[in-house]
């Protein structure tokens, strides 16, 4: 109603038009999202037109060759500043609207958000930091973890980097955004962990910078409390880019690499039109099987050992022979196209349900009214409201199948259920956001699990409830992967660890050796080659 309000006495309010449709989203009202959608993607236009910011000169800076290329500190001098209006979007938002933007336009928008950024720091007249490259022989190579989650909800992701990092060839400081907690995970890191958070950016990249760190890690990207202000200041000669908090490109020119496997990209759709390589402006460093980093093996032994303690289905409401899809994820990856895929998937599957959580009262009454209007009973939906990562992950062993969302995957939620040993259907997108959870899946052994149409998704969905022969020998192979890390990658903390830091060592060997950034790719056997 305050978004309604503003409008009616401002219509041409950008960041009130934005606002509405971010609320209505969240509540899952689509009564005129279609509209509302193309509508926001011509006003993201517009404002990008009328910024007169010129963000092409990334691309030529991406493309450019050993011979051509001027130095890193030449570039940053001509990097021209952004001092206009943001656009009324944040990046993440930005990338759950794959069906009006353009990955090229996602990556214009993110360009603006990481160039203002710099913009603020030119005001208070602080300038990058300058480095020099001579390593002592057989000195190790410092690492640090730059986030604002170094807490429980992290410990599944970050743990294994951090407790079975090689010590002999690595030096390990971790740099928290926020106040750090006196959780058990923290306890067990095997470094030095750092509290930034009452520092402002630049005394903070001065303290990244004093440290010494070679190569810093941003694990969060473009979300909250990610102050890109510090790595803006470029406070370590190699700076490197997660997909793990935030699925895209940094836009930034202070941002070298980005972790990524082969998956997450798709082939470029053009090759000489303007823009970069997959519409990111880093580059890359692929990993073998999957970039998405994990230590649910450890977080969640549990499950394989102890399954006796889960909860039951009954404790829930849930009848034993009931067959049930799930989506775990927030309301505003749900619209209108993938819910009436579900709706057809209910309807042709006899005794299913749909369980959904985290959803508000207003999005649970909404999601009524459709369930109604597709003439599907509201007992077949079932909704529980939000509860802890664990007890999350456990609840994802009672479902029988996890619906993704097509517009921007749920990270979290798959990698949840594939450890459960759930099987979760995806479909192949055009993004890394819309990517990850086929990286996820590909890495289990489960590449059949992964659809790239919605006719494909649907049909994949409703295969494996009604053919029990088909679902059982899925969730064996998964069951396997789970417990045999040789064949389920995407469990294999210490594998993960080794790909990353001969990563990491490729990186730096190319930094001290004077060389641009290039594409390098991790083989399985460690070896490392520059693409």
């Amino acid at each position: 109603m305050c978004y309604k309000h503003a409008l009616s006495l401002k219509p041409v309010s950008p960041d009130a038009y934005a606002g509405f449709c971010r609320a209505n989203k969240s509540i899952c009202d689509w009564t005129s999202q279609k509209l509302d959608s193309c509508r926001l993607a011509a006003i993201l236009e517009s404002q990008m037109i009328s910024d007169d910011y010129d963000d092409s000169f990334l691309d030529t800076t991406h493309v450019a060759t050993d011979d051509t290329a001027q130095s890193s500190e030449t570039r940053r001098a001509q990097t021209p500043p952004f001092f206009g209006i943001l656009p009324c979007i944040q990046p993440l938002e930005a990338q759950a609207m794959t069906s009006v933007l353009a990955p090229r336009d996602v990556q214009r928008l993110t360009r603006r958000f990481a160039a203002q950024a710099r913009a603020s720091l030119t005001l208070e007249g602080s300038t990058p930091f300058q480095h020099y490259h001579n390593p002592l022989s057989g000195k190790r190579i410092h690492v640090g973890y730059l986030s604002s989650n170094f807490g429980e909800n992290a410990s599944q992701l970050l743990a294994p980097l951090l407790q079975y990092h090689d010590r002999s060839r690595f030096l390990v400081t971790c740099y928290s955004l926020v106040t750090c907690d006196e959780s058990l995970w923290c306890a067990r890191i095997e470094g030095k962990l750092k509290d930034l958070s009452l520092h402002s950016p630049a005394d903070a990249a001065r303290v990244i910078h004093s440290d010494g760190v070679q190569v810093l890690l941003h694990l969060d990207g473009h979300t909250a409390n990610a102050r890109n202000e510090i790595i803006a200041l470029r406070p370590a000669p190699v700076q490197i880019w997660f997909v793990l908090g935030f699925c895209g490109t940094s836009g930034a020119d202070y941002v070298d690499y980005l972790v990524a496997d082969g998956t997450v990209f798709a082939t470029p759709d053009r090759v000489t039109a303007p823009g970069t390589l997959h519409d990111v402006d880093e580059k890359i460093c692929f990993l073998p099987n999957s970039c998405i980093l994990n230590g649910h093996a450890i977080a969640y032994r549990e499950l394989l050992d102890h399954p006796e303690t889960l909860p039951s289905r009954a404790s829930l409401g849930l009848a034993e022979d009931t067959f049930a899809f799930s989506y775990f994820g927030p309301a505003h990856k749900i619209d209108p196209t993938i819910f009436g895929i579900w709706m057809s998937i209910l309807d042709r599957v006899p005794n299913s349900i749909l369980w959904l959580c985290n959803l508000s009262e207003l999005a649970i009454c909404q999601i009524r009214r459709e369930t109604h209007n597709f003439h599907i009973h509201e007992s077949r939906v079932l909704f529980t409201q939000r509860v802890s990562r664990r007890e999350s992950v456990h609840r994802n062993a009672l479902v029988d199948l996890v619906l993704d969302t097509p517009c921007c995957n749920s990270l979290d939620d798959t990698l949840d259920a594939l450890w459960a040993g759930t099987p979760v259907v995806t479909l192949l997108g055009r993004t890394i956001a819309t990517r990850v959870s086929a990286s996820m899946c590909t890495a289990v052994g489960c590449a059949d699990l992964v659809t790239t149409s919605l006719h494909e998704y649907e049909e994949l969905a409703v295969s494996l409830a009604i053919d029990s022969k088909k679902y059982w020998s899925l969730r064996q192979r998964l069951d396997e992967a789970r417990r045999d890390r040789k064949r389920g990658f995407l469990f294999d903390f210490e594998r993960h660890v080794s790909n990353l830091e001969a990563g990491v060592e490729a990186v730096w060997a190319t930094a001290i050796s004077h060389k641009l950034p290039t594409n390098i790719s991790v083989s399985p056997d460690l070896s490392v080659s520059c693409r």
